[in-house]
């Protein structure tokens, strides 16, 4: 589905309640603190690319705000890749700020609190995410999460580019292209992120390499539902106290990890059309219990499986 909306057909302060109506209708919640001129102009064409969201966005100077409030106010609980074509910005959250310029990408966590400013006319494309898709492809996502990522990175410009060609498409595909589409499309976008990530980590304690490697070997076993903590730390030779010292350095426990991580990936597998069934995507991966992995995905992601399946 693809929808237009622009201010051509109002007049002075009308034009930005208007944008800042459609805009946290249909994109994300916002409000505009700093108000804009009485001429201020804008345009967006939203395109539903299977379970994304893709924006191609041309506007006067603003400034929007995400608080506590918008925050509230969101349905949805998605990730923002924004590409600077034009003009250019700044980003600000948890008391820090960067700038970006035009070419830029500026990938980011909605649910959080955060102020993004565009000081000139500009033109953005910006991809909507949902957070499942995000974390099962990059690590150390979170909802504090904010990535300036350069324009002259190659897989930035690789990302850039395929972007801005979907935008540049007379016709959508059908909806099932959509969906194929989706997996390679974040794939790219991912192998950006972490290119820059890799690129500014400083050398990694021993401990949190063994973490590393937890990890990725639990996320080979999520369908294996007798993991537990005494197992893992047994496989590691690790007493089961380190074990969780390890994962509560990040903030979680170790079956917590794993129980979102689980989910997350039945959301991918459901949203890319791997799996066609609730109960499959249960038992797939790890849980014992159909009707407990419904009620949990719709306590993590505010939408019940069957919606996905049906999608």
């Amino acid at each position: 589905m693809t929808l237009i909306f622009q201010t051509d057909d109002f007049e002075g302060a009308d034009r930005l309640a208007y944008w800042q109506n459609m805009i946290s209708q249909h994109h994300v919640s916002v409000v505009s603190p700093g108000g804009a001129a009485q001429d201020f102009s804008g345009r967006m064409k939203i395109d539903d690319w299977g379970g994304l969201q893709f924006s191609d966005t041309t506007f006067s100077p603003i400034s929007y705000s995400h608080g506590v409030e918008e925050i509230r106010q969101s349905e949805r609980d998605d990730f923002l890749c924004v590409l600077s074509l034009e003009g250019g910005g700044r980003f600000c959250n948890n008391d820090s700020s960067f700038a970006f310029s035009a070419g830029d990408m500026v990938v980011y966590d909605t649910d959080q609190i955060y102020a993004i400013e565009f000081p000139e006319k500009a033109r953005t494309i910006s991809l909507r995410i949902p957070r499942p898709l995000i974390i099962s492809r990059l690590s150390g996502a979170d909802r504090q999460f904010a990535l300036h990522i350069d324009g002259a990175q190659p897989m930035a410009q690789l990302a850039a580019g395929l972007m801005k060609n979907v935008c540049a498409l007379d016709e959508l595909p059908g909806s099932q292209r959509c969906r194929d589409a989706e997996a390679p499309i974040l794939d790219l976008l991912c192998l950006a992120a972490r290119d820059l990530r890799g690129e500014e980590q400083r050398p990694t304690p021993g401990q949190h390499m063994l973490l590393k490697r937890i990890k990725a070997e639990l996320m080979e076993r999520l369908e294996d539902s007798t993991i537990s903590v005494t197992s893992i730390a047994q496989e590691n030779r690790i007493s089961p106290r380190t074990l969780n010292r390890l994962f509560a350095s990040e903030g979680t426990t170790v079956m917590r990890w794993i129980w979102s991580q689980r989910l997350a990936a039945s959301y991918r597998a459901m949203s890319e059309g791997s799996v066609r069934q609730v109960t499959e995507a249960a038992f797939r991966f790890g849980f014992k219990d159909s009707s407990h992995f419904a009620r949990a995905f719709r306590k993590e992601f505010n939408i019940p499986p069957s919606k996905l399946i049906g999608s």
